[in-house]
């Protein structure tokens, strides 16, 4: 991992923690052993009742803060995929 990637990492976990109000479990994809995920900068840990859970999750039916938290992700070249119901994968936008 390089510093580079160390930088992308707190600055999208700076934006989710400023939607979410407060911290979050995640884990770097060097330390990720799951099925999905593997080319994320960060795994996003969120079980039901997780403060997290209603960002990331669209079995919450809370499009509002899915898209609350995609758009400030997206605003600062990162995006957000759901891979299963109990975490999510946070990858760097490519530059095209």
């Amino acid at each position: 991992m390089t510093s580079g990637d160390l930088a992308k990492m707190a600055r999208a976990a700076a934006v989710i923690r400023s939607v979410v109000g407060q911290d979050f479990e995640c884990h770097t994809r060097e330390e990720w052993d799951g099925e999905y995920g593997k080319g994320a900068l960060l795994i996003l840990e969120h079980y039901l009742g997780d403060p997290l859970w209603p960002y990331v999750n669209y079995d919450g039916g809370q499009y509002d803060k899915i898209e609350q938290l995609s758009d400030a992700l997206s605003a600062a070249g990162f995006w957000v995929e759901d891979c299963t119901g109990w975490y999510s994968g946070v990858y760097e936008k490519e530059v095209v």
